[in-house]
């Protein structure tokens, strides 16, 4: 399996960054795709094998993204459901200074875990 690099898909841009701990996937631009799942589920099942397999956290980094469509969370919310159930370890930032992002991003938090495993995380 190789390695997802990164990839844009219309005004969406999804950047990957890596340090020895942390896989990082930065979204940026807008995500307006009217089925996201098909785009965005394979990606994130793929990411999530590789953190598993290393031992590394995903940090999903929404803090840049000027727009995301409610469809967008769907996949989202499979991989933190996904994650709180099973042993991988996932942080979601969102910009806690952009209401739509406040709002929409602090729902999740229902994922979290007490072990800190699934963090959501808003960020000024």
């Amino acid at each position: 399996m190789s390695k997802f690099e990164g990839v844009q898909e219309g005004p969406l841009t999804i950047r990957r960054e890596e340090t020895s701990e942390d896989l990082t996937l930065v979204f940026e631009g807008k995500s307006i795709l009217r089925d996201p799942t098909e785009f965005l589920q394979p990606i994130l099942l793929q990411v999530v094998e590789e953190i598993d397999a290393e031992g590394k956290r995903l940090v999903l980094d929404f803090s840049d993204l000027a727009y995301m469509n409610s469809s967008t969370f769907t996949p989202l919310v499979k991989t933190l459901e996904r994650a709180r159930l099973g042993r991988s370890r996932i942080t979601v930032l969102y910009d806690d200074d952009q209401k739509w992002q406040s709002v929409s991003f602090s729902a999740l938090k229902i994922f979290t875990t007490d072990d800190g495993r699934v963090a959501v995380v808003g960020k000024a």
